[in-house]
């Protein structure tokens, strides 16, 4: 079975003595008592009596709580967790991996909501500014890169009206960039700038 780069560098970090916290997808094979089954299929063999109510942050979780071996993983806690009002229901079951045997499930869910901030600043800086598409090889243009990043990130979060939200603060950012641009070229041609020195100033003559 191929592995996804997620799971690679989740392996890659546990070869080298790092415990993990993460999230699993749902069809994510697992092995009880030796049979290969999704994780989504074994819910069907998981009744109330087997589950235990978890809270967490003033929310509640139903959590089942099964250790076992995954390929690349001599064992491991995986938890199946709904919230309370959706044991079961379609669409409804979060799973989640911790390589410390020693945590209860309560730690491991309290770990995993602080992580998720950082999951989401991945996503978003990916997704909006490109930082995993640098063509740069030094650590200290990695460094900048990074570093650019995260205060483009700041920047846009922190706008009185985007509600410390990223994705609203980028929206109103792009917008005001549009705005001093629009500004700009009719303040030119009021002002007798040839509509060739206008394309080739914003680069698309």
């Amino acid at each position: 079975m191929q592995l996804s780069s997620y799971y690679q560098r989740m392996i890659y970090h546990i070869k080298r003595g790092y415990h993990l916290i993460g999230a699993l997808k749902t069809n994510r094979i697992i092995y009880p008592k030796g049979c290969g089954i999704q994780i989504k299929q074994f819910t069907q063999y998981i009744e109330k009596n087997d589950v235990c109510l978890v809270t967490v942050n003033d929310s509640k979780y139903w959590v089942y709580h099964y250790e076992c071996a995954l390929k690349g993983i001599n064992n491991a806690v995986v938890l199946l967790c709904w919230q309370k009002n959706s044991f079961k229901k379609e669409g409804a079951l979060r799973v989640f991996l911790c390589t410390d045997m020693e945590l209860s499930n309560q730690t491991i869910l309290e770990y995993y909501i602080k992580r998720w901030p950082v999951e989401i600043f991945f996503r978003q800086t990916k997704n909006n500014i490109g930082i995993d598409k640098y063509q740069v090889r030094s650590s200290k243009d990695i460094d900048r890169i990074l570093l650019l990043a995260c205060l483009t990130y700041i920047y846009c979060s922190i706008d009185k009206d985007s509600n410390d939200f990223f994705g609203k603060g980028l929206i109103l950012r792009r917008n005001k960039v549009k705005k001093d641009n629009i500004q700009w070229i009719y303040e030119s041609s009021q002002n007798g700038i040839s509509l060739d020195v206008i394309l080739k100033t914003m680069k698309v003559a």
